[in-house]
């Protein structure tokens, strides 16, 4: 196999100047069985499943796929842990049978909802945060208390934690499709103002989204 030549090498670091990859690290999703729960019923059968300390409920986990269940006597669920959106029924599927094997009978449709879902992101290139922190809105910018700049909108709800090696961090939306067109405006005002790579990105589709 023949040795990748040094302008191999550029050519691919210029390839990456519009890219930015992106990748779940954790969805959070809200689960309401619609009754209430005997926590004591549940931890009679199931070795596996804790009931922590100055903690009003149990703590249930799951391997494949991999996901962290908090249950509660009001029959609410919080499922964390998950690295993909499409996994959530399967883990839903999982816990309400263990429940339900506890001798607890859940009737009603389980309610799942997406509270959040965490990407991780890398632009490939660094970022002047202190140019960037004067460009941003009620950008919060504190290199002395944190690394990163913390960067906040309303509409849609997202907040993004961005770092000068060109990495961030993105929170705040329920929605993968939100998260790519945030990223991609973040991109395009962060390339119009000199901070990110070269000038003149004017359009959404001038970004490639890779990997989420």
């Amino acid at each position: 196999m023949g040795k990748t030549s040094i302008q191999d090498q550029k050519t691919s670091s210029i390839s990456k100047k519009n890219k930015v990859s992106l990748r779940i690290e954790n969805v959070v999703a809200s689960i309401n069985l619609g009754i209430e729960l005997s926590l004591e019923k549940i931890l009679e059968k199931y070795k596996d499943i804790e009931k922590k300390n100055n903690f009003p409920g149990l703590v249930a986990k799951i391997n494949i796929p991999k996901a962290t269940i908090l249950i509660f006597a009001s029959g609410k669920l919080v499922c964390t842990g998950v690295r993909l959106p499409r996994d959530i029924p399967i883990v839903v599927s999982k816990i309400v049978g263990r429940i339900e094997k506890a001798g607890i009978k859940i009737e009603e449709e389980p309610i799942v909802k997406i509270e959040n879902i965490v990407v991780r992101g890398d632009f490939h290139q660094s970022i002047n945060l202190d140019i960037t922190s004067l460009i941003l809105d009620s950008a919060i910018y504190e290199p002395e208390v944190f690394p990163g700049l913390i960067y906040k909108i309303a509409d849609p709800k997202i907040c993004f934690l961005i770092f000068s090696s060109g990495r961030i961090i993105v929170t705040g939306s329920n929605n993968e499709d939100i998260i790519k067109k945030s990223v991609k405006k973040l991109a395009i005002t962060l390339k119009d103002n000199g901070v990110l790579g070269e000038n003149g990105m004017k359009e959404e589709k001038d970004l490639d989204i890779l990997d989420l």
